[in-house]
């Protein structure tokens, strides 16, 4: 309980707390009220001002601001023109306010320093826990806006208003240090962690601004996202967007790597957008070119844009000399070559229906459209087996669509305007031993006919005869070997479907 006595700084001495002059404008004047143990000392001092020493309880209010005071003591220095509350210490004002083992408050700076279990609470709720914390108030000719430094890797929890969603510090922020400026905009170095119900992000620095709600990750950023649908987003700067909230669009320039479930980019830029906390479009382009690798399958083009609504895979266009390559299947032959697909352009379409009835399974692909100066080369199983090389196929024209089955293999292939190609199928070897030998008994046949008349007539030669002993031509010939892989038979047809 407080006594009656009321400590007003200037008009009680020896305890007087602040300047006995007239305070500049929205300077404290403060006045203490002491409590029925509350202990004091007051030493003048040879300039006039008094050090005074409050102890067992004290508290305290400025009478021409907003500012309290509290704690269990408190030590006032005249000259200085500072204050120090030490255990339980307490200081508010509209903007914040902060509780910590000991508080010191410089009068003339407008500071006020928290040391030891700081808890600060700003104006919109935003909370932070740390070793220490720093305040500057906003005071005309000193600074424009109040900034709260916090060193010693304090925790930072968003107020509900900029987390977002109506739930309560549901955005954390972990770092070295953390600057947060007029509570609006955040700046976070070292080390840095930002825990959102929708991603976790991780970075050497960190800037946040809530009135724009824009963020920017540098240094080794790496974005994973949460949920149902997750993905993964690294690169050496990232970007974040939110509306309302809820992340939007997030931009990584200079080495990105972007990878969902279904699909992985890579290239110089790439960017991302968001609708309901799912990935839904993803653009990638830069000088090293875009990369996409999904299940099966390998693009590469200029540029790479990704349709994949509520982050399901529905078609994929690639810009500027694309090629796309895909692996074959060991199971139905053996090849150490991809198939693939060149064009100035080429747009792949998935099944959609598929994936979204099952959640756990890959896209399938439908279709691939290479336009402008496309080629294709797919290797088709020959008749020999899974262990026997495959038929090869190579076709160009203006365009060329791909279509593919339920089992992923290709089903047929169309060539549009200034259509030429070959196809190469391997031939048994039995079939050809056996047309060789044909064709070796027919060479002797026709031989033997020829040289029939001369045994009529002894001694008499036919034009062009050979001696005795001399091999008619084609008469018992060799067999060929096998062809090897990739020579035409004299079965082959040029241009030919499987």
């Amino acid at each position: 309980m407080r006594r009656g006595l009321l400590l007003v700084a200037g008009t009680c001495v020896p305890l007087v707390l602040a300047a006995q002059r007239p305070a500049a404008a929205r300077s404290c004047n403060l006045e203490l009220f002491n409590y029925d143990s509350t202990t004091t000392l007051a030493i003048k001092m040879p300039g006039g001002q008094y050090n005074s020493f409050y102890g067992r309880g004290i508290r305290g209010k400025c009478t021409n601001t907003d500012q309290r005071l509290a704690g269990d003591s408190l030590e006032a220095i005249g000259d200085a023109k500072s204050y120090t509350i030490i255990g339980h210490a307490h200081y508010a004002e509209a903007r914040i306010t902060l509780d910590a083992d000991r508080i010191l408050y410089f009068q003339l700076e407008e500071r006020v320093v928290a040391e030891g279990n700081v808890v600060a609470v700003t104006e919109k709720g935003t909370r932070m826990r740390g070793p220490r914390a720093e305040y500057f108030r906003a005071m005309p000719g000193i600074r424009a806006v109040a900034q709260l430094v916090a060193t010693g890797r304090p925790v930072t929890r968003l107020s509900p208003s900029d987390a977002g969603g109506g739930a309560t510090d549901t955005v954390e922020v972990v770092a070295d240090r953390i600057n947060d400026v007029a509570d609006s905009l955040i700046y976070a170095g070292g080390s840095v962690v930002i825990t959102r119900p929708d991603l976790t992000a991780v970075s050497d620095s960190a800037t946040m601004d809530g009135g724009t709600e824009w963020a920017r990750l540098s240094g080794r950023p790496r974005i994973d996202g949460k949920g149902e649908s997750k993905f993964t987003l690294v690169g050496r700067q990232v970007d974040l967007w939110s509306r309302n909230k809820r992340l939007e669009r997030v931009l990584s320039a200079d080495s990105a790597v972007a990878t969902s479930d279904d699909v992985r980019l890579a290239s110089d830029t790439i960017d991302m957008r968001l609708s309901g906390q799912k990935l839904s479009r993803a653009y990638a382009w830069g000088r090293s070119r875009a990369k996409a690798h999904t299940t099966d399958r390998d693009i590469v083009a200029d540029s790479i844009d990704v349709d994949m609504p509520a982050q399901v895979l529905r078609e994929l266009h690639a810009v500027r000399g694309a090629r796309a390559s895909s692996r074959t299947d060991s199971t139905r032959f053996t090849s150490t070559e991809d198939d693939w697909l060149l064009g100035d352009t080429i747009v792949a379409t998935f099944d959609t229906v598929r994936a979204a009835a099952d959640t756990a399974a890959k896209p399938v692909i439908r279709s691939i459209v290479a336009a402008g100066n496309a080629a294709s080369f797919y290797q088709v199983a020959s008749s020999q087996g899974a262990k026997a090389a495959p038929n090869l196929n190579y076709v160009k024209g203006k365009g060329i669509t791909v279509d593919f089955g339920a089992d992923r293999a290709v089903n047929s292939v169309t060539v549009r305007q200034k259509a030429s190609g070959v196809y190469l199928e391997l031939m048994p070897v039995d079939s050809l031993k056996a047309d060789t030998s044909a064709a070796s008994a027919k060479d002797a046949a026709k031989n033997k006919g020829a040289a029939s008349p001369a045994a009529k007539t002894p001694g008499a030669k036919t034009p062009g005869a050979k001696s005795a002993g001399a091999k008619s031509p084609g008469a018992k010939s060799p067999a060929p070997e096998t062809p090897a892989r990739g020579s035409v038979p004299a079965t082959s047809t040029p241009v030919r479907k499987p």
